[in-house]
């Protein structure tokens, strides 16, 4: 059983390792596997690209150098931080006012 604790870490520590160059995780549900990635922020991405289709992400994962563990509250606020007012799904919600 994994400690959720010892695994989780704050938003802006996720902020200061976004583009770190570590093998990430995008995990379904059951543990299963949805794909393998470079860094977190494309895990993020990946995330919301499989959530857009169809697929349940129910967390990002890192095993290496120290286990981390992103549930899905969470990579939905990373998806925000990291999406810019030029990018295409964002701005269609953002201009409707």
């Amino acid at each position: 059983m994994i400690n959720r604790t010892e695994t989780r870490r704050s938003d802006e520590e996720l902020s200061f390792i976004l583009h770190e160059a570590v093998s990430w995780t995008v995990k379904g549900r059951h543990g299963a596997v949805l794909c393998e990635v470079a860094s977190l922020r494309c895990a993020v991405d990946s995330a919301a690209e499989l959530r857009a289709i169809g697929h349940r992400v129910a967390a990002v994962v890192r095993r290496l150098p120290s286990e981390i563990v992103v549930f899905t509250a969470q990579i939905e606020r990373l998806t925000i931080e990291c999406a810019s007012p030029l990018d295409w799904p964002i701005a269609l919600y953002a201009i409707k006012g």
